[in-house]
């Protein structure tokens, strides 16, 4: 028994090694395509550069005709060697000249007489036909060579490996607590699969990381690695899409052979979606080529067993768009969405990448994540970074609130244009405008709080009135959408107030698409279009190639809607701003004066303007 055993265990060994050396072989063949590449290049190089040699090596001054005959008759000629189409003449004091003449018409008795000694030479094979002969074919197998050895690189899956950099566990990465939770399972698997095996537990075979873009999903993932303490093998959906049939699939075999020789570990798919989008029926050879690469990556997906040890994690911005059959269970099990920070997420992402950088004291990193809303953990990583810019900068030793303030309002509106010079007519032009919208926003129930309003030109503006809501919310009303039209159309609304109809500008260009783009959305996708029993509410279909299945009627019925909202919208900024004029032009005459004003600032400017004058009238 035993050494039957024996017997089987080198069986099965055998071809393992017969495997093993297989591939030692094809990698050294490798290695000698690419030898031989080179050696073609080199032999292409130097065949051309002989050829250039024959070429252009030194031949003796041509000597017109005339002259040679002029020459015999003279006595100078002391020796011609005949060649088929032409001669070569050595005259007495020794030089050469070369005669480009047939002369089978001279009497050759008159050069005996005249002393001249002849020589013929026989016609020789042309070296430059066969020089140039060897130079193709060198260049062919040189290009050859070459070609061979790219596509035997492109049917490498292009894997890497990495150790989980700057992010060694879950302690490395801030906020994010429900996706944690959703893949502590996992680590507890890589760590012990032997427990989920004992109450007979299947473990997940992939987990799909889902949400906007610069939210840690990457991260996210290497910190998986790190918590579990297994390797990494990192891979962009990009990677396996090629122009020729079959690299794709043969990529994704490579990949997963790789993943199980290195199991336990975690298999990170990123942008998937470049990998894995839906399949469409019929299609172009390139259709047909992507549909093989996902089945092909289904079917490594399904040969993943319990036993195998290999978690696969993909990434993505689109969801919508993955395939439907890689979304089923036994293949991605479950789908962990990583969002936008919350309020307390964003306070200990800025925690996370303050540690270790010399942080004023006063500085309250809540504050700051109050103000910034709506941004990425990788746009709060840039806000910190470019504080510390601006602090090295101006050559201090710490970095103070200001220079977190000013970082933030870079990264979400770019960088300030102060060469831009302005002629005084249009700074008063956009004063006004930006005013107009700080007023609306100041005075129209259910808008968001002005958080700051500047004439200073920052990226494509020049200038901006922000808003920032004073709690976080997750649901806004028809009142609140209704204000945010209102606030937009204000800066259209002010330039016509102060300057007349026909001196609006184009500076309210993006007001309007926004104005346009929020009401449709309000009209085709959140029914509120009117109220009461004008309400207009039909399934605007989110597939535009169904757009059609909408009547007539009904589209027309939407679009008086949407016009409706926009209409209203600037009807209610005139109403506003008409009624608090005075407000308008002295919001208008502080930012001509100070370019920026807060938003406690900006309600002391429109208060001002309002008491103002009704205790002048008292007095």
């Amino acid at each position: 028994m035993h050494h039957g055993g024996e017997n089987a265990d080198a069986s099965f060994r055998r071809p393992v090694r017969r495997l093993r050396r297989f591939w030692r072989r094809a990698d050294r063949r490798g290695r000698v395509l690419a030898a031989g590449a080179g050696a073609a290049g080199l032999s292409a190089a130097g065949a051309g550069l002989y050829a250039l040699i024959l070429a252009t090596a030194a031949s003796p001054a041509s000597m017109a005709f005339h002259d040679y005959a002029a020459a015999v008759s003279a006595g100078k000629v002391a020796e011609v060697l005949v060649r088929p189409q032409e001669a070569e003449v050595v005259l007495h004091g020794g030089e050469r000249r070369q005669v480009r003449a047939p002369l089978e018409w001279q009497p050759m008795a008159r050069l005996a007489e005249a002393g001249v000694a002849l020589r013929y030479e026989p016609a020789s094979p042309d070296r430059l036909p066969t020089i140039s002969s060897l130079l193709g074919i060198a260049t062919i197998l040189a290009f050859g060579a070459a070609w061979a050895f790219k596509m035997r690189d492109m049917t490498r899956s292009g894997r890497r490996y990495h150790a989980p950099d700057g992010a060694k566990g879950f302690a490395d990465v801030a906020g994010q607590e429900e996706a944690k939770a959703e893949l502590g399972d996992i680590v507890s698997f890589l760590r012990d699969p032997a427990r989920f095996a004992a109450v007979g537990a299947k473990p997940c075979r992939g987990v799909l990381l889902y949400g906007p873009p610069g939210n840690g999903k990457t991260r996210m993932a290497a910190a998986l690695a790190g918590e579990a303490g297994v390797p990494f093998l990192h891979a962009s959906g990009s990677e396996f899409t090629e122009m020729f049939v079959g690299l794709g699939s043969m990529r994704v075999r490579r990949l997963f052979d790789e993943a199980r020789k290195s199991a336990p570990c975690i298999l990170f798919l990123d942008e998937i979606d470049a990998l894995a989008q839906a399949r469409v029926s019929g299609g172009t050879g390139g259709d047909r080529e992507h549909a093989q690469t996902v089945a092909q990556l289904l079917t490594c997906m399904d040969g993943l067993d319990g036993r195998a040890g290999v978690v696969v994690i993909a990434a993505t911005n689109l969801a919508e768009t993955l395939d439907p059959a890689l979304l089923r269970p036994g293949r991605f099990d479950r789908r962990v969405q990583v969002g936008r920070p919350t309020l307390v997420e964003r306070e200990a992402i800025l925690a996370l990448h303050a540690r270790g950088k010399p942080i004023a004291p006063e500085v309250d990193l809540a504050i700051l994540a109050g103000r910034t809303g709506g941004m990425s953990g990788a746009d709060l990583a840039h806000v910190v970074n470019e504080a510390a810019v601006l602090a090295a900068r101006e050559s201090r030793g710490r970095i103070e609130a200001a220079d977190l303030e000013h970082a933030a309002d870079r990264v979400l509106l770019g960088p300030e244009r102060r060469s831009l010079t302005l002629a005084e007519e249009e700074r008063r032009i956009v004063a006004v405008h930006e005013a107009g919208h700080a007023l609306v926003a100041l005075r129209t129930p259910g808008a968001q709080p002005l958080h700051k309003v500047t004439v200073m030109p920052r990226g494509a503006a020049l200038g901006l009135a922000m808003q920032r809501p004073a709690e976080e919310r997750f649901l806004r009303t028809r009142r609140q959408l209704l204000a945010e039209l209102a606030v937009a159309a204000g800066g259209r609304a002010a330039e016509e107030l102060e300057f007349g109809a026909d001196a609006v500008t184009t500076g309210a260009a993006g007001d309007l698409r926004h104005v346009a783009e929020a009401a449709r959305r309000m009209v085709f996708e959140l029914g509120m279009g009117a109220e009461g029993e004008d309400v207009v509410f039909l399934a605007w279909p989110q597939d535009p190639r169904l757009a059609d299945t909408v009547s007539q009627e009904g589209r027309a019925r939407l679009e008086a809607a949407v016009e409706k909202l926009a209409r209203g919208a600037l009807e209610e900024a005139r109403r506003v701003l008409q009624t608090h004029r005075a407000g308008l032009r002295a919001l208008a005459d502080a930012l001509l004066r100070q370019e920026t004003l807060d938003g406690e600032e900006a309600e002391a400017v429109v208060r001002a303007a309002v008491t103002g004058p009704a205790l002048a009238a008292a007095d």
